[in-house]
């Protein structure tokens, strides 16, 4: 009965001992952490190089929460042919809507023409007829500059659908639409593309947050970029003065307080950058 009792001992110990993580694991595991952390504050670094604050008035403020796969449906569905008729928007706000989708459109494709973007594939068919059509587009217009971001327009729409698309042959093309899902959901890690989804999709709120079915079209009264070299450019959209002395004040005053709000902000959010980069530097002599 004693020699049953020391063997469980002895075998409780040794399961504990295997189940026990190893150090080098825990190492292993702490230095993935690590690497995930600095690549997020990569990721916030590409994305903080500049502030910019817009000031608007709307007719109300649409709150929710940014998410990937949602913010996608949302963009893509301004592709719809019928998007507009359904939504009842003038044909004097459609150009801003689409606009949202062409530039979502182009962070993609720039992607697949981007070595070492994990989308890079020179013999992409997409790729391949945008270059041709390129071609082709030169040879009836002679000053046309390639590096125009409206050539990408030449590449037809190319972003992958979210829902399933008919087909003639089976009127259903679950295969196509797999493709296209398992492409997405690859899109939707990559740090680059998310970013600009993210203002899109910002954006959109923004438009929608008037009244969509009319042709008056919520104006951008002032916009302060203030670049990482020290460059600080205002803009004021020329209907402020035209407003009351205190309507155009108060625009004014409200938007230069979010200018000081935002530069604390991304002042401090820069001193935390140096401090961690500066641990980092610390933990590794």
């Amino acid at each position: 009965m004693s020699n049953d009792i020391q063997s469980q001992d002895r075998n409780s110990i040794q399961t504990r001992n295997q189940n026990a993580a190893k150090p080098q694991d825990i190492e292993k595991k702490a230095r993935g952490l690590l690497n995930n952390l600095v690549s997020s504050v990569q990721t916030l670094v590409d994305d903080i190089t500049a502030l910019e604050v817009n000031t608007m008035v709307v007719d109300r403020i649409n709150a929710s929460k940014f998410n990937a796969w949602e913010a996608y449906q949302v963009i893509y569905s301004i592709h719809d042919p019928d998007y507009f008729k359904a939504k009842g928007i003038p044909k004097e706000s459609s150009e801003r809507y689409r606009s949202l989708f062409d530039q979502l459109e182009r962070e993609y494709f720039y992607l697949l023409l981007e070595e070492g973007s994990g989308f890079y594939n020179p013999q992409d068919e997409r790729v391949k007829q945008y270059r041709q059509r390129l071609e082709d587009a030169k040879k009836y217009q002679s000053n046309l500059v390639e590096a125009d971001q409206e050539n990408v327009k030449l590449a037809k729409p190319i972003l992958p659908a979210p829902t399933p698309v008919l087909d003639d042959k089976d009127e259903n093309n679950q295969d196509d639409w797999i493709e296209a899902f398992k492409e997405i959901q690859t899109l939707l890690d990559n740090d680059k593309f998310v970013r600009t989804l993210r203002k899109m999709y910002e954006l959109k709120a923004a438009l929608d947050s008037s009244n969509v079915r009319s042709t008056n079209i919520d104006i951008i009264y002032a916009q302060t970029v203030m670049q990482l070299d020290g460059d600080i450019i205002t803009r004021y959209h020329k209907d402020l003065f035209s407003l009351s002395e205190d309507a155009k004040n108060l625009i004014i005053n409200t938007h230069n307080q979010g200018v000081i709000s935002g530069e604390k902000q991304w002042r401090g959010t820069f001193s935390f950058l140096i401090s961690f980069v500066q641990s980092i530097a610390n933990l590794s002599r």
